[in-house]
């Protein structure tokens, strides 16, 4: 599994049976800069990075959802799936900091456009509950 794990780019399936197959899956974007080490070794074994972490995510029970990286800032953008378990989603976050690999390493929960909406139409509920403080 590629030790260089960081991620981007969100991608939603159109089926149903997708739909329900993630519904206790978390999304997670990934964003690392690779340190001079890591570049040695990927200049050393040039391949797509992308094929050699999707084993080693779907083995966990997570799903690779896309594998981008940025063009001119050499970080890569890594959006995973992952089981809605906060110690392991933790454990697999901490897993990639101590390779050695990674200048900078962060891990983003995404949500779906319909659940910004849903939050966006709370907003009002919020506000009444401050408003009476």
């Amino acid at each position: 599994m590629n030790r260089i794990l960081l991620s981007t780019a969100f991608c939603v399936s159109a089926t149903v049976a997708a739909a329900q197959d993630t519904k206790d899956m978390r999304t997670f974007l990934f964003i690392g800069t690779s340190n001079s080490a890591a570049w040695e070794m990927q200049i050393a074994n040039p391949g797509d990075r992308a094929a050699s972490v999707k084993g080693g995510i779907e083995a966990l029970g997570g799903e690779l959802l896309s594998y981008y990286w940025g063009l001119g800032n050499g970080k890569n953008y890594i959006t995973v799936a992952l089981p809605d378990d906060p110690t392991f989603i933790q454990a697999f976050y901490v897993s990639r900091l101590g390779d050695g690999l990674l200048e900078d390493y962060q891990m983003i929960e995404l949500m779906s456009s319909a659940d910004m909406a849903e939050a966006l139409a709370r907003v009002p509920e919020i506000k009444a509950q401050d408003d009476l403080k």
